[in-house]
């Protein structure tokens, strides 16, 4: 393992000179932004994917359905007072069984 002394390497004029370099860099960069926002003006602009678009249009129209599908209330409800209204428990118990594993996979 290598121990070096850097306090022996250290040129404090140097370091006054770079500070000043930066300073003077830093007044170069401000003026040259000025020139450019002066010359052409720019506004920010914002790009979405057609993956994007999509979801804010499905977004949208999930925004806008209502909130109870009353058309489908009203067929099942019929069913259900025509008796031809069938609950498939094994249908029902295979998507909680479907869900629960979902949670653990």
């Amino acid at each position: 393992m290598k121990v070096y002394d850097y306090n022996a390497k250290l040129d404090y004029g140097s370091t006054l000179n770079k500070g000043k370099r930066t300073e003077q860099a830093g007044r170069e960069q401000a003026d040259h932004a000025q020139t450019s926002v002066d010359a052409e003006p720019q506004g920010d602009r914002v790009s979405l994917s057609d993956e994007g678009r999509l979801r804010t249009e499905a977004y949208k129209e999930a925004m806008n359905a209502p909130e109870v599908r009353e058309d489908k209330v009203a067929e099942i409800k019929a069913q259900i007072a025509s008796g031809e209204y069938k609950i498939d428990s094994e249908k029902i118990a295979e998507g909680l069984l479907r869900d629960e594993l979902d949670l653990f996979i």
